[in-house]
């Protein structure tokens, strides 16, 4: 039974209610977002009764719904090249360029839980602009970043691969990149300049980044 009484408590049971009712579908990225809207105003409701307890709980739910919100259908390699084509034609959505990175954590763990994490991290780190790819190989993924020149890419590079061992549990990348370098320049090109850097950082002990100059 809830000690307070009027609009908030009102609007708490309903909301209550509806998220009661919602947590009964089955479980989607959908769902999650709508639900963290869900429970974080359901927390300021809690805070504005005085029910702080309630209020750091349900916050606290908000937050993970939110994590889980984020994943993505990730894109096969076929489709990420198809809208990479069409972007190369349009030189004004490019902006300050187009940079490919690819990524594999490094080790030898198998299944797609490594591969959803790492695509989870991405999705955090980067704009919801940006796409994310299978690689087409093992549980690497290729990461498309629009309007960024390779210095600022580097940057994006760096963060995440720092970000990920906390994301992993102490686990480390290899990280290969690239830039388009223009009309002139093959999409085919620069996807094999990424795998060739991806493979050269493997190679060298990974957790680092290298980058594709050929």
């Amino acid at each position: 039974m809830h000690s307070e009484v009027g609009p908030i408590s009102a609007d708490r049971e309903t909301l209550e209610l509806a998220i009661a009712q919602a947590e009964a579908q089955p479980a989607s990225p959908a769902l999650a977002a709508s639900l963290s809207v869900s429970y974080e105003r359901l927390s300021e409701l809690c805070e504005q009764a005085g029910d702080f307890a309630a209020a750091l709980r349900h916050y606290r739910q908000f937050h993970q719904l939110s994590l889980l919100s984020l994943k993505v259908d990730l894109l096969a390699r076929e489709a990420l090249m198809q809208s990479l084509a069409e972007l190369v034609v349009q030189p004004k959505r490019l902006g300050s360029g187009l940079c490919l990175v690819g990524l594999e954590a490094d080790g030898h763990a198998s299944g797609t839980g490594q591969q959803t994490q790492l695509a989870e991290l991405l999705r955090r780190q980067c704009r919801p602009e940006d796409l994310i790819a299978r690689q087409g190989r093992g549980n690497g993924l290729l990461l498309a970043l629009t309007d960024v020149d390779l210095a600022s890419a580097r940057k994006v590079c760096e963060r995440v691969r720092a970000s990920w061992p906390q994301q992993s549990g102490g686990g480390s990348l290899s990280m290969g990149l690239s830039a388009w370098r223009g009309p002139a320049d093959e999409l085919t090109r620069l996807l094999e300049r990424v795998e060739n850097a991806l493979l050269a950082a493997r190679r060298g002990g990974g957790n680092c980044l290298r980058s594709g100059a050929a």
